[in-house]
């Protein structure tokens, strides 16, 4: 008899070990015993996580349905997406700018148009990843990472290669192989980049009041680059403007030229120097293997073919190469979103599958496929909420959420949470949960709503962005937070006034600075370094040296009560932003050099959005009090251009139009152009709230829309348009 059939026998006439509640066994343990083995599950609980795992499998097979019925509608937009962009049918609409059209006319963002139209165009080019996307066998995320490397020779060996390998690793992949010049750009790419540099997420705790004047010097920065600024971009200008106005005797702090330092040598590296794209190794019988890391780690690919692009990395691009089609539109579709519009160029070749070509017709079939991606996202909402909340992702073998939504449903993080947390708002109010459900608020719109959401103003903010641009609705809803962080919670959430003028609540925040500084007492940079004193950014001199080293010691007091109000202030708001590092570097430089001894972090914010809200209001204004009055900004519905603003005359001149206020508008050089005096667009009425907009103006048939202001009017059916005698539509005179 062996030692364990030994071991069997003695410990077969011992008492079990008692049970506890929760079904689990009780081992007794002696006293001072180190580690007892976990007990393991009984029936009870083994049924239970059976039951579970096959709960978060019926979860998980609806969620994918749900998932490949919107990437089947995914290809619809970008097969029409595409047409769009190559022959900008948008101009035809009434829009100058993709993003504008894709915001107001879609709910979704221009990148987001772009990449489907990148993807399709891609997927038209590959007959094998095309079937295997069409039978659903790739997810968004896969078929992008592949559509981005493969080629018409290897896409077979690349399809063998995504079986096996994750989404991110295929993106790694396609990161460090060469970009053949026959294969356009993903205007989607890094996305883990921002101007080519890593990004970052800085987050920066301070009073409301802080965060409201933030909100302020956001807004000017637009203003002074004369177009719609990201919150890096315009905390990059407000960075700049302190570092040349910083209070004298301030010395930067060296980050942003270590990390320029980092970036050239991550540039250096990047380009081949010591990190080579890709290292490839041949075996035995010709096949090509990758390696699977990055300074030449030789790694295999579990027995799969390696396609032979990558073989071919490290070379040129041979000029003999044959170059497909899709290539006419790359450069279209990686342009940027925001940019100016140019001439168009000549007619584009479609190898699409067949589109219409009229404008009217292809916003419609656009419209169609985002209308059903906007129904199909609160059902992968409600499931997503339900894998989050339980975390059922780990019942499938994923030991975190975004890889489950990576590798299983080929959607973002960044996505999923939007989706769960626009899933849990539905629940404080059923209108909102409603017009979710319905498709009646589009994804932009229900995203910008989630701030200000609650019980009692959801209806009045349903209602709201149902009848007003999107381009107002945000306007209006950063105004209600901004009042909220000026008078706390007093501020009512519900929206303002309809066609009201949207004055800033910080703005008191900042003249009670400046009189304040006037007065003697401290207020930060604006009475040493603004425009005011006529003085030079930065420059001192020395009468007013001379004043300063005599002040502290009366000042001293003052001061010192200062910083113990500001020490007792209640920290209460936050503000964050993605931004380069270089960027985010820049800022706590500045932040540095605004720094007090003694005082909150949140002081230095302060005293540098002071400085720069109050140099860049005391600017020079114009002589025309039009693009005051109209907010510096195109007052075309939905157009985000400050840049290159034109004063209009509502009634021509040559009609007999005024020149009063009330006949002039502030319009952007694009619109002005190609839509007042192209016959696109046309205006009526007074200025500046009463002036109707007519949108996409066309023969025979009533304007594509029609807006009172930033007002939507309800459309007009085709019999009831007005025809002048003869029959000729109003358009056509």
């Amino acid at each position: 008899m062996n030692l364990a059939a030994v071991r069997r026998r003695r410990w077969a006439g011992l008492p079990r070990r008692a049970s506890v509640p929760g079904g689990r066994a009780a081992k007794p343990c002696a006293a001072g015993a180190g580690r007892t083995r976990a007990p393991l599950p009984d029936g009870d609980d083994r049924a239970l996580q059976t039951e579970r795992a096959r709960f978060a499998a019926g979860i998980d097979r609806e969620l994918r349905l749900a998932c490949h019925g919107e990437v089947a509608m995914r290809r619809e937009l970008g097969c029409a997406a595409r047409v769009l962009l190559e022959r900008r049918l948008y101009r035809r609409i009434g829009f100058v700018r993709l993003s504008d059209y894709a915001r107001e006319r879609l709910g979704i963002s221009g990148r987001t148009l772009q990449e489907a139209a990148w993807v399709a165009t891609r997927l038209d080019a590959l007959p094998a990843i095309s079937r295997a996307y069409d039978r659903s066998e790739l997810s968004w995320a896969r078929a992008r990472a592949l559509c981005a490397i493969a080629t018409v020779e290897d896409e077979e060996q690349w399809l063998e290669v995504a079986r096996t390998r994750t989404v991110e690793e295929l993106e790694e992949l396609a990161k460090r192989s060469r970009r053949r010049s026959d294969v356009p750009p993903d205007p989607a790419a890094d996305g883990a980049e921002i101007d080519g540099e890593p990004a970052l997420r800085w987050r920066f705790a301070c009073p409301a009041r802080v965060r409201a004047v933030w909100g302020r010097a956001v807004e000017l920065a637009s203003r002074m680059a004369g177009g719609p600024l990201a919150t890096w971009e315009a905390a990059e200008a407000i960075a700049a403007e302190g570092f040349s106005g910083r209070p004298s005797g301030a010395s930067l702090g060296d980050r942003s030229l270590i990390e320029a330092m980092r970036l050239a040598r991550r540039q250096r590296c990047a380009g081949g120097v010591r990190e080579p794209p890709v290292t490839v190794s041949c075996r035995e019988g010709g096949t090509v293997r990758p390696a699977d890391g990055i300074r030449e780690r030789t790694v295999t690919m579990d027995g799969v073919p390696f396609p032979a692009e990558l073989a071919r990395a490290s070379a040129a691009t041979s000029p003999a190469e044959r170059i497909p089609a899709d290539t006419v539109a790359s450069s279209v579709l990686s342009a940027p979103v925001d940019a100016e519009p140019s001439a168009p160029a000549g007619p584009v070749p479609l190898v699409l599958e067949p589109a219409p070509a009229d404008a009217f017709a292809l916003d419609a079939r656009l419209h169609e496929a985002t209308r059903v991606i906007r129904t199909a996202e609160p059902r992968i909402g409600r499931l997503l909420r339900v894998v989050v909340d339980h975390k059922l992702y780990r019942m499938l073998g994923f030991a975190t959420l975004d890889a489950y939504a990576r590798e299983r449903l080929g959607l973002s993080i960044r996505k999923v949470w939007a989706l769960a947390k626009l899933e849990r708002a539905t629940a404080r109010s059923d209108d909102f949960g409603r017009a979710y459900r319905e498709g009646r608020l589009s994804w932009v719109q229900a995203v910008t709503l989630l701030p200000v959401l609650d019980r009692t103003n959801a209806p009045a903010w349903v209602a709201r962005a149902d009848g007003v641009t999107v381009r107002r609705l945000s306007d209006e809803v950063s105004w209600v937070l901004e009042a909220r962080d000026v008078s706390g919670s007093a501020a009512s959430l519900a929206p303002p006034p309809l066609d009201s003028r949207l004055a800033s609540p910080a703005a008191p925040l900042v003249a009670a600075c400046r009189e304040s500084s006037r007065g003697g007492g401290y207020a930060g940079e604006c009475r040493e370094t603004s425009p005011a004193c006529r003085l030079q950014i930065g420059a001192r001199s020395a009468a007013l040296a001379t004043q300063q080293s005599a002040a502290p010691s009366s000042a001293s007091p003052l001061l010192t009560a200062e910083l113990d109000a500001a020490r007792s202030e209640i920290v209460d708001a936050e503000i964050a932003f993605v931004a380069p590092v270089s960027v985010i570097a820049l800022l706590r430089d500045v932040l540095d050099a605004f720094a007090q001894p003694g005082a909150p972090r949140w002081r230095a914010l302060e005293r540098l959005l002071h400085h720069v809200v109050h140099h860049w209001e005391s600017q020079p204004r114009h002589p025309d009090p039009i693009f005051a009055r109209d907010g510096w900004r195109c007052t075309v519905p939905g157009c985000s251009s400050r840049r290159n603003l034109h004063d209009h005359h509502i009634t021509f001149r040559s009609r007999g139009g005024l020149n009063t206020r009330d006949n002039r508008t502030a319009v952007c050089a694009a619109h002005h152009l190609h839509g007042l005096h192209d016959g696109t667009i046309r205006a009526s009425g007074p200025a500046p709230s009463g002036i109707e907009w007519q949108l996409g103006v066309r023969s025979g048939a009533p304007p594509f829309a029609t807006y009172v202001g930033d007002r939507r009017c309800p459309p007009v059916a085709a019999s009831d348009a007005v025809l002048p005698l003869g029959g000729a539509a109003l358009g056509s005179l």
